[in-house]
């Protein structure tokens, strides 16, 4: 969230900022006293500026001749590969905030670093401009297989795009790991909601057995196949985890529940579907299928999850 540490974390592995602690280490060598200058770390921030009368071309080449001495070579090799070429005589102010983004992701290039930090790339960009400049990001990423830090608040961007993720709150790492580790398993409440689970219950009493756990969360008990701690006091399904039968299911093992559909909610293609099953759970189905299967308010029906989906997390 605003103020979570993520703009200052950058700034920070860039050199603008001197920790008070600790170290900064890129490929094992303590950088954490070099100056800016010589750590190679390019920094696009959220919202570039760039003088409103300069050109495309004035911009990506100003300062190259005395760095690279094939500043030239670089400046078209990064040009033709972000497509600039037809733009490269416009002036800054004609260019879009997507553009502005891409012009300012293009100079951070051309300054061959071994590091990139992108400081929310995709923020207020219209979907369009999103996706153009996702695809950009993630064609430089595979392209010149250049490690970089991508901040954002948003969590489609974070599971299309990461190969590793980290969630950061009140400047504390609170999850770090593979898509798969983070999303699957969340390690508490922030992290969860962050990732889309919106079932999330208070556990009055966990009642440790084989081959499951049971959560007392109220009026249902559910079963997890996780061991909870002692500081896991609440589980959290995930939506997309649970199964909807209008009847009966034949496999009626792991977590069944026979409940009324209260309401039901279209959000894009997605669709929530809140259930009272004893305690209200939300799952989601495509906005097409919904439609297809007729589904009603007031409708009874089944809902079944594995003991898999059912995550103890911390508060």
């Amino acid at each position: 969230p605003t103020g979570a540490g993520k703009t200052l974390l950058l700034e920070t592995i860039q050199g603008f900022h001197q920790l008070d602690n600790g170290e900064i280490l890129l490929d094992g060598t303590d950088i954490t006293m070099l100056p800016q200058q010589q750590r190679r770390i390019a920094y696009v921030p959220q919202n570039p500026v760039f003088p409103p009368r300069s050109t495309v071309n004035q911009i990506l080449s100003y300062g190259t001749d005395s760095v690279y001495s094939d500043a030239q070579k670089i400046l078209d090799g990064i040009t033709d590969m972000m497509h600039l070429k037809p733009h490269l005589e416009r002036t800054v102010v004609t260019l879009s905030g997507g553009e502005k983004r891409k012009l300012a992701l293009a100079r951070a290039l051309i300054q061959q670093p071994r590091v990139l930090l992108l400081d929310e790339p995709l923020n207020n960009l219209d979907i369009i401009s999103q996706k153009s400049l996702r695809d950009e990001i993630q064609m430089i990423h595979r392209y010149l297989d250049l490690t970089t830090i991508h901040v954002t608040h948003n969590q489609t961007e974070a599971l299309t795009m990461a190969d590793k993720l980290a969630v950061i709150r009140e400047g504390q790492l609170r999850a770090t790991g593979t898509v798969e580790q983070v999303y699957s398993n969340p390690m508490d409440e922030y992290a969860a909601r962050f990732f889309g689970y919106r079932n999330i219950y208070p556990v009055e009493e966990y009642q440790h057995g084989e081959p499951y756990t049971k959560a007392n969360i109220g009026e249902i008990i559910l079963r997890t196949s996780h061991v909870p701690d002692m500081n896991q006091e609440k589980i959290a399904v995930h939506g997309a985890e649970i199964i909807l039968h209008r009847k009966t299911p034949v496999n009626t093992g792991d977590n069944l529940f026979q409940g009324t559909v209260k309401e039901i909610i279209t959000t894009g293609p997605i669709t929530y579907i809140t259930t009272d099953i004893g305690e209200d759970i939300i799952l989601t189905m495509g906005r097409r299928a919904v439609k297809a299967s007729n589904l009603h308010k007031d409708e009874r029906i089944w809902v079944q999850f594995s003991t898999d989906a059912v995550k103890p997390i911390r508060s």
